[in-house]
């Protein structure tokens, strides 16, 4: 094993045998520097410190580097500096984790607008979202059932209003018809005209569903995905 000299830096080349288990005191023959040197990772109260040093020399002598102007070498640090374009990028990471972040707050709407698991996570993060459709309001809906070259359509029609005093994403609309029984009988999508709207803007939407079966009722939600 080679052991070095925690004062001068002095390097020997010494047995794992004549140290033993438990290690012993070692004393460097360059500079007379005392330490207990262990050959493994052992209880330092187990061991019996009132032993007599045994002077070390080296067979050849492999130290001395790194000596100030006194005399004494300065200890090796155990932990080396990040150089200076590992810190750059680190930095630079940090600031671009930190847009992504405020960039996600300020536009968490229209995220959400896409794509709407996103919801649950900025709620999980005490960011609140407001839900789709918030602000907007649906008027002026018709439905109607008509007959055209022996199939029969179903048509949908309405307005979707911005009442709030800021700029709105506008979902999809989500429709559902129902049977007499008022069980569901199909569910479909609906684009609407814009998807922005700003204060006091209308957007329409107008669909055609063929072969709705037997509607008795259509209910139509600005909640659509």
């Amino acid at each position: 094993m080679i052991v070095s000299c925690p004062n001068c830096a002095t390097r020997y080349t010494l047995s794992e045998s004549s140290v033993g288990v438990n290690g012993r005191k070692v004393k460097c023959a360059k500079c007379g520097h005392i330490w207990w040197q262990r050959a493994v990772e052992t209880d330092l109260f187990a061991a019996d410190l009132s032993d007599a040093p045994t002077e070390i020399r080296p067979s050849s002598p492999m130290g001395g580097k790194g000596k100030t102007k006194g005399g004494n070498s300065k200890k090796p640090s155990a932990f080396s500096r990040p150089d200076k374009r590992t810190i750059i990028g680190l930095a630079g990471l940090s600031v671009v984790v930190a847009g992504i972040a405020v960039g996600a707050f300020f536009a968490r709407d229209q995220i959400v607008h896409r794509w709407p698991p996103a919801a649950l996570l900025f709620e999980t993060v005490g960011v609140p979202v407001e839900p789709p459709g918030a602000g907007l309001q649906l008027q002026n809906v018709r439905s109607e059932q008509k007959i055209e070259g022996g199939a029969t359509r179903l048509v949908l029609q309405g307005q979707i209003v911005n009442l709030s005093t800021v700029e709105r994403s506008v979902p999809r609309l989500r429709a559902v018809s129902l049977g007499a029984d008022r069980k569901p009988l199909q569910t479909w999508l609906m684009d609407p005209s814009a998807e922005r709207l700003q204060p006091g803007d209308v957007a329409t939407f107008l669909h055609t569903q063929l072969d709705p079966g037997p509607v008795a009722e259509v209910t139509i939600t600005l909640d659509g995905g």
